[in-house]
């Protein structure tokens, strides 16, 4: 276990900044209108939800937050070689590369929002 000495969405930020050059990354929110939507882009989410993971002298030491790394793209992910899953491959990297274990989960298509999703759940330790 790796215990950080910033704040959870920063730990993100550092583990996948190298990425923002071909994916927009956002903290928290995509806040761009309807229009300007890019076609594919990554949502940090932390304090998905959080609690203490240690106590010392009453009080905690150390904190846990678990966060989601969300994908979104565009359309149907229909190949290995979609932007989505070429995305997505990095973004795996990036966590392996900054020794951050997560869990994957493909949401698939939405049909209502014509997009593709894909989160990657991860939880950090901090003081």
């Amino acid at each position: 276990m790796i215990v950080y000495n910033k704040a959870p969405i920063e730990v993100l930020w550092d583990a996948v900044k190298s990425l923002a050059v071909t994916i927009p990354i956002y903290k928290e929110v995509m806040d761009e209108d309807e229009n300007s939507t890019p076609d594919s882009y990554l949502i940090l989410r932390s304090d998905v939800s959080s609690g203490v993971e240690m106590f010392g002298d009453g009080s905690g030491q150390i904190r846990r937050s678990d966060c989601d790394l969300i994908l979104v793209s565009k359309g149907i992910a229909g190949n290995a070689t979609s932007t989505h899953n070429t995305n997505k491959a990095s973004i795996a990297e990036a966590l392996e590369a900054a020794d951050i274990p997560y869990d994957g989960y493909n949401l698939g298509y939405d049909a209502t929002l014509k997009s593709t999703e894909y989160t990657f759940s991860v939880t950090i330790f901090y003081r």
